[in-house]
């Protein structure tokens, strides 16, 4: 296994002999660390003190590293590394190695000490080093299958301080990090609210990570955030949408998230303050009036906007979202002044432009786009109204070209030119020699998701 770097410090993670998941096995034993020779080690790195033949070597069964008697003096039960009988361990990874024994412990009080401390280092750069590589990592999930609501507390809010850093990502899914966050806010629900902001906080955290969202839906990741959006807690509630709205992005749940028993759809409504006493209203119209309404909290918006965006990628989609399109295009004037509203809007604008049974509606919406979308000072907001506006000239050049000169021509043929690869796309399809007009189109349109993909690599 490689090393990986946090805050500057070197760590080599504990490494699991078998499946590197303990949720789902427990009782995991570690690869035992290698011994460093004694003929390497002339002084103790802990307190200096040279050694002879009075003051002799002892190594640390947790690091293999060569430490003095007085500092290699405790001896701890390791069945972390399968062994029951008590060793050496020295000071530097004693508290950790305490911690990580009593994690196997059947008394509760050692199960919430665990917890607790494992926890504390989780939430401190300088104790990282030692949590990553004598196993607190792995022990914090296995403890994730008690039902002590104190001990879960300390899981979740541990694995919600290891999520934070980058690096560790794959390996806490690996271990089976988000099962045991699943499972934590399927036992403890809302009726914790610290409990469910950190699980559903880290939960979004895998979500939204590209290469670990697969991972995280395939480990149960849906069903808790779909409970959570009808929690009594208004700030479980958003943190939950906000959830949903980076699962939505995979095509593939858009069924599981309009057809659960959970359905979102109606809470979203009731967090609107819009009325929810009609009857027979389906997924698509409840989600309507949301985007219509004006809740009091604009995050609300902000995330039913960013859903949309993520639901206008599925082409199977794209009639029943008709109505939606035509709010997002009316709300561009009204969302200049909050800037992630206006992005989420101009990145759904621009999904729905991949599709042509919507280019003529959008295209009577160009003035607006160029207003507030590619004149604005947001970069992500410019980038997206420029995806829209490029699918929009292949598909009628003639009206665009007007309308750009008219309207934007300036901004949008500068921003046009600063696009990394401009050359190289056309090149690409007019040298094919199209031998007819829809072979030109179709070029084209690979040209305009060239230029898409080179502005933003996000739909």
């Amino acid at each position: 296994m490689d090393y990986i770097r946090i805050e500057g410090v070197l760590i080599l993670p504990a490494r699991v002999d078998g499946s590197p998941d303990v949720f789902q096995c427990p009782c995991f034993t570690l690869v035992k660390p290698s011994w460093v020779p004694d003929d390497n080690a002339r002084h103790c790195e802990l307190c200096s003190t040279k050694f002879t033949q009075l003051k002799r070597r002892h190594h640390c069964r947790m690091c293999g590293a060569v430490r003095c008697g007085k500092c290699c003096n405790e001896k701890i039960p390791l069945p972390q590394l399968g062994i029951e009988d008590a060793e050496r361990v020295c000071d530097s990874c004693r508290t950790v190695t305490e911690l990580v024994t009593k994690s196997r412990s059947s008394i509760e009080t050692y199960l919430t000490d665990s917890a607790k401390g494992l926890a504390s280092f989780a939430k401190h750069d300088k104790h990282l080093k030692k949590l990553i590589e004598l196993g607190g990592m792995q022990a914090l999930i296995t403890l994730a299958s008690t039902d002590n609501s104190n001990v879960l507390s300390h899981v979740v809010s541990g694995l919600q301080s290891l999520s934070t850093h980058t690096v560790l990502h794959r390996y806490l899914a690996d271990a089976g990090a988000i099962k045991a966050i699943c499972k934590i806010l399927s036992t403890v629900g809302d009726s914790n609210e610290q409990i469910a902001l950190d699980g559903i906080s880290s939960l979004k955290t895998f979500c939204s990570v590209a290469n670990l969202k697969a991972k995280a839906l395939s480990d149960g990741g849906m069903q808790p955030v779909l409970n959570l959006c009808w929690s009594r807690n208004d700030s479980v509630v958003i943190m939950s949408v906000h959830t949903l709205s980076q699962i939505a992005d995979n095509t593939n749940t858009h069924p599981a998230i309009f057809d659960s028993k959970m359905n979102i759809v109606p809470r979203l409504l009731q967090l609107s303050s819009c009325s929810d006493e009609q009857e027979n209203i389906n997924a698509e119209n409840c989600l309507l009036r949301v985007l219509e309404s004006n809740p009091n909290n604009p995050q609300i918006l902000c995330n039913m906007a960013c859903l949309l965006a993520n639901l206008a990628t599925n082409s199977e989609d794209q009639a029943s979202l008709q109505g939606m399109m035509f709010v997002a295009c009316q709300k561009l004037p009204s969302a200049e002044a909050n800037t992630e509203l206006l992005c989420h809007l101009t990145r759904a604008l621009a999904n729905f432009a991949i599709y042509k049974i919507n280019l003529s509606y959008l295209i009577n919406y160009v003035v607006d786009i160029i207003r507030y979308g590619l004149k604005s000072s947001t970069v992500p907001v410019q980038s997206q109204s420029m995806r829209l506006l490029l699918s929009l000239l292949v598909a009628s050049p003639a009206r665009m070209a007007s309308l750009l000169i008219s309207e934007g021509g300036t901004t949008f043929f500068t921003q046009l030119g600063q696009l990394n690869g401009l050359m190289d796309a056309p090149t690409d399809f007019t040298g094919q020699r199209c031998s007819c007009h829809s072979q030109t189109i179709v070029a084209g349109e690979r040209w305009t998701r060239h230029c898409g993909d080179t502005i933003t690599q996000t739909n």
